[in-house]
């Protein structure tokens, strides 16, 4: 092999092995997105593409509210799914504290009429908003 074949070839090594390392450092950080015991919770409702944007502001200032004054802690993300639907992810530390969120979120009427208007922004009422969990293992 003449030199500057050996030159780019050891380059090609070296790259790959650097990247590969890069790589796997990232991997090592990145975390699970939920512990066993956790569990998610996601909100998805059908909603004009014109009302997408008015309704996901909506959907912050409703988790702002909850932030704010929820005495049971748990995070909340919004966004748009693939489908065009929107909605939002929700994270409780387990199912207690998930009902015992679900409840707060009942009995608190401005949260109620916050997730209604929502809703209503959507052309939607409330129980057509498709809500699922998953308890992660």
């Amino acid at each position: 092999m003449n030199r500057s074949k050996r030159m780019w070839s050891g380059l090609a090594t070296l790259a790959m092995v650097t990247t590969s390392s890069a790589v796997a450092a990232h991997h090592e950080n990145i975390k699970p997105v939920a512990k066993p015991g956790q569990v998610v919770v996601t909100y998805r409702g059908d909603c004009p593409s014109e009302a997408v944007d008015d309704a996901i502001a909506l959907i912050k200032e409703a988790i702002a509210y909850e932030r704010k004054n929820s005495p049971i802690l748990y995070t909340s993300s919004p966004g748009v799914w693939t489908d065009g639907k929107i909605g939002a992810v929700d994270l409780h530390e387990s199912e207690a504290a998930m009902e015992k969120a679900f409840a707060w979120q009942a009995a608190d009427e401005k949260w109620s009429a916050m997730y209604a208007g929502i809703a209503s922004r959507c052309g939607l009422a409330v129980e057509d908003f498709e809500v699922t969990s998953l308890i992660a293992r």
